[in-house]
């Protein structure tokens, strides 16, 4: 089946979408090796960067081949493609480059903006309960401190009076009780 013939000015404006395929590719690749540098990705990381790169830039060139001229992929296609992407390295490159660093860093400075405002809302709003909490806590520290220390060397005081005795009654409490029911045996706490 012979296949019709495509209009010299069509095949032109093709050729044309073609280059701008290309040029379109090594924006791609610009933007990649920006972010690449930008994140500073180890081996694994290039690494799996890079087939991702290139599945994303294989799908981007045929969804544009196939709105350009419905997918044919004829020489001029494969010259074309070659052809915008030398243009674009040779004469864009590195201007896109330039303005990929820039806009990053903006993006960067930006972010930490951003991150600092909300911590310094979170800290704004948590302040008030902050004083709050803080002082209720450090009286009820120090009366605790206070009570545990009276407690401490009222309990040393009570056992010297009367520890032996309370000893000889809790061993005789569990001593009957042991014998009445078996779970409870009979532990010296003086041992």
């Amino acid at each position: 089946m012979v296949q019709p013939l495509v209009p010299l000015l069509d095949q032109f404006y093709y050729f044309a979408l073609t280059i701008f395929v290309g040029m379109v590719c090594g924006f791609c690749y610009d933007l990649y090796k920006v972010t690449r540098g930008t994140l500073r990705l180890r081996r694994l990381g290039t690494a799996l960067g890079d087939v991702l790169f290139w599945l994303m830039l294989t799908l981007v060139v045929f969804v544009l081949l196939l709105l350009g001229n419905w997918g044919e992929v004829r020489l001029y296609v494969l010259l074309g493609l070659a052809l915008g992407a030398v243009i674009y390295l040779h004469f864009l490159s590195r201007r896109a480059t330039s303005l990929l660093l820039w806009a990053f860093r903006v993006v960067h400075q930006f972010l930490k903006l951003l991150l600092k405002v909300f911590f310094f809302l979170v800290t704004a709003i948590c302040f008030p309960f902050r004083i709050l909490y803080l002082s209720i806590v450090i009286p009820l520290k120090m009366v605790a401190g206070i009570t545990g220390k009276v407690l401490r060397g009222a309990g040393a005081l009570v056992h010297k009076l009367v520890g032996k005795p309370i000893s000889r009654v809790k061993r005789g409490i569990r001593g009957r009780l042991s014998s009445i029911f078996p779970i409870f045996e009979y532990k010296d706490d003086n041992k």
